[in-house]
């Protein structure tokens, strides 16, 4: 699934994600506007860290967890937040324990 970093409150990662394929990829945060989903990556105390862009969670939410488990180890992201990009739905979560 498409993903990537539109907004980076830790350092370093603007742009970062991945391709349609899984594959590792830098992009411009621009290149998120296409993407209907947004995502935001937060530390287990709930502060958010990366914010960004992604494929439909709701039609693949399989592949809906890789910004996740790109950030668990390095960045010791434990959160995801989702929700339809341009709507004030509340936020849904993807949590790992």
């Amino acid at each position: 699934m498409r993903w990537i970093v539109t907004v980076d409150h830790h350092g370093g990662c603007l742009g970062m994600g991945e391709d349609a394929d899984g594959v590792p990829a830098r992009g411009k945060p621009e290149q998120g506007d296409a993407l209907p989903m947004e995502f935001r990556l937060c530390g287990a105390r709930e502060n958010v860290l990366f914010e960004g862009r992604c494929g439909d969670i709701d039609a693949d939410w399989w592949h809906g967890f890789e910004p996740l488990i790109a950030t668990w180890n390095t960045f010791r992201c434990r959160r995801l937040h989702y929700r339809r990009a341009g709507t004030k739905e509340p936020w849904r979560s993807f949590k790992q324990s």
